[in-house]
Formats: structure tokens, sequence, C-alpha cells
């Protein structure tokens, strides 16, 4: 089979490349809103899409190091906290974009935010 088919199809490093430049567009869009209208949302959908891309790169990352050749070789705790920790990355990138989003539609329709 041809080594650049199961790399790029197979193995889904096009996809993962997608997903990431896409993760990129949404960090520079809120950086480009915090530029303009600096606030709490648009601080929280920055930092939540570095999150996620941090998130994303860490989950490839640790796909590339660690295989079903070398996986006893490093510690399973480590290897544990390493994958939690990019889970934990995406989750809290997720939810810090969404209220970004939320508090951002709040402030553009008037409402005053009492928490």
């Amino acid at each position: 089979m041809n080594l650049l088919f199961e790399i790029v199809i197979q193995q889904g490093f096009l996809l993962d490349l997608i997903g990431v430049l896409g993760l990129g567009l949404v960090a520079f869009a809120a950086v480009r809103l915090a530029q303009r209208m600096p606030g709490r949302s648009a601080t929280l959908m920055t930092w939540g899409a570095l999150s996620l891309i941090a998130g994303r790169v860490g989950i490839l990352v640790l796909m590339q190091i660690v295989n079903p050749f070398n996986q006893d070789q490093f510690d399973p705790t480590l290897l544990a906290l390493f994958k939690n920790a990019n889970l934990v990355l995406l989750t809290g990138g997720l939810g810090a974009i969404v209220w970004g989003f939320w508090s951002h539609e709040r402030q553009l329709s008037g409402e005053e935010s009492t928490a």
C-alpha cells in the first residue's frame, strides 16, 4: 500500500490537520474580538480556543509518542495524568467558548451580568 495514503487517510493526519487549523481560526477570531470589544466574553473565548488547541495538540503528540509497542516503557500514572490533562483542556476550552459566546450575546443585547 502507498505510504502517503496510509499517513494521510488511514491515520487521520489530514483530518487532524484540518481540525487544528479550524481551532486556530476560532482562536484568531476570538483574539480579534478581544481587540475590538474588550471584556470578559472575548477573553473567555480566547482562553477557551487556546485551551482547545493545546488539548488537541497534546492528544496528537500522545498518539505519536505512545503506541502499543512502547507503552510499557512509560509510567502508567504519568500516562493517565497526561491523557486526562488533555481531556480537561478540551472540556474546559469548549465550556469557556460557550460561556464566552453566551456572555457576548448578553453584552450585545444590553443585559447586565450580576454575577
